[in-house]
């Protein structure tokens, strides 16, 4: 802690900001009262992050809620939420237009208080009464930022439902207001700061490395068997590049997709036209369990995004241990730093895709290889420990006055 700065962040601060050592690790954790909110509990990549932070947050000894807004949640997440982190649901209707959740969020907000105000997504800056509440609020983006910094007026909005036209989609509204913004990976850094000039602070995703069962080191039999764990979205994340390369292949290849998203029947559709359907799998909605058991059953992990912030599921695929192939450019080859413990194509291009397919399952030794060492490398870089006690020392910064963004 900032010593000199204890008179100034008062004495029930100051007294939270206790200093831990862990002998054996040689590590310390910064203990304070933390509180995450963010919209819903479903699946998916901000709400498995935020899940597996909380739990790490509260192992570590601080005081953590999470406080989801709407009425949504899967109960496999909730279930594995460490009993130490207080969860509290509002219990909004999804899309309900009213105001009385942001009373109840900041009565809540009010009668806790936390040292730090954690949010998940922009938007949700706006019914947070900061100034009042005297806490210190961050904010992290998940995702490569889009859309509008200002929100758009009632008039506008008006306007284009008369067009029929949707809302502007945007991840970063009042980005440029929020104090302390941190960013999940250097590509979404550089793109916020070259975009909209908010500066950020890098804090890298985590997961649980040690849930992740490690494949056997054997060569495949027959065909590469192929997986994608993602949200069916082909604009962003490219399932149709896999359809199309996995097709061109003739069976050499089979592709299971795990997870839903709105491109679920156009991907079935292609996957008909191209006559893939004997060699390539929806597998639907799948949770955090069963991903890290059957990792393991695969040859090698395919993320084909064409616009990635970070790559959750790429470490994932990385921890147990199974040869990963991603696009160029994006997140997911931040996280494999390049070619170094992965293998890439050329963002877009479905028939490079298929070509290192066809590289990687011919020398598949050297493959495993680079995934033993890539496993090694996740699990000290990327585990959500490290995460955690990241976040810790930031938090620390921001309420002792030391850090500006």
């Amino acid at each position: 802690v900032c010593s000199s700065d204890l008179r100034v962040i008062g004495i029930r601060t100051s007294v939270r900001l206790l200093i831990i050592s862990v002998i054996h690790s040689n590590t310390f954790y910064i203990v304070m009262k933390v509180t995450h909110i963010f919209w819903s509990l479903g699946f998916g990549g901000i709400e498995t992050m935020l899940v597996n932070i909380a739990n790490a947050q509260a192992e570590a000894g601080s005081e953590v809620s999470v406080l989801i807004i709407n009425e949504l949640y899967e109960q496999s997440l909730v279930n594995s939420l460490d009993k130490r982190v207080n969860l509290v649901f509002l219990n909004r209707k999804k899309g309900a237009i009213t105001p009385w959740f942001i009373v109840r969020l900041n009565r809540i907000l009010e009668r806790s208080k936390p040292d730090v105000i954690h949010l998940h997504r922009s938007d949700l800056y706006h019914f947070v009464w900061g100034k009042k509440l005297k806490s210190k609020v961050c904010i992290t983006l998940h995702a490569l930022p889009k859309g509008l910094v200002r929100r758009e007026g009632v008039m506008h909005i008006v306007w284009r439902k008369i067009k029929k036209r949707s809302v502007l989609y945007s991840n970063v509204v009042d980005m440029d207001r929020i104090p302390h913004v941190f960013t999940i990976s250097e590509v979404v850094q550089k793109t916020l700061y070259d975009n909209y000039g908010v500066e950020s602070t890098v804090v890298c995703n985590g997961i649980v490395t040690s849930c992740f069962v490690s494949r056997p080191k054997t060569m495949p039999k027959g065909q590469l068997r192929v997986v994608m764990v993602s949200r069916l979205e082909h604009d962003k994340k490219g399932q149709d590049l896999l359809i199309r390369a996995a097709a061109a292949l003739q069976g050499t290849v089979t592709v299971d997709f795990i997870g839903i998203g709105s491109s679920m029947e156009y991907l079935k559709q292609l996957t008909a036209e191209l006559h893939a359907e004997t060699y390539v799998r929806f597998l639907g909605k799948q949770t955090q369990d069963y991903v890290a058991a059957h990792l393991t059953d695969y040859d090698l992990f395919v993320q084909p995004s064409r616009w990635e912030g970070f790559g959750l599921t790429v470490a994932e695929a990385m921890a147990a241990g199974v040869p990963v192939l991603v696009s160029e450019g994006q997140g997911p080859a931040e996280v494999t730093q390049g070619s170094r413990y992965g293998w890439l194509f050329a963002n877009g291009d479905a028939d490079d895709l298929q070509r290192q397919i066809v590289f990687i399952k011919e020398n598949y030794g050297e493959a495993m290889t680079k995934a033993d060492e890539a496993k090694d490398y996740v699990r000290n870089t990327y585990d959500v420990s490290v995460t955690a006690r990241a976040y810790l020392q930031e938090y620390e910064k921001i309420v002792c006055g030391c850090s500006k963004s």
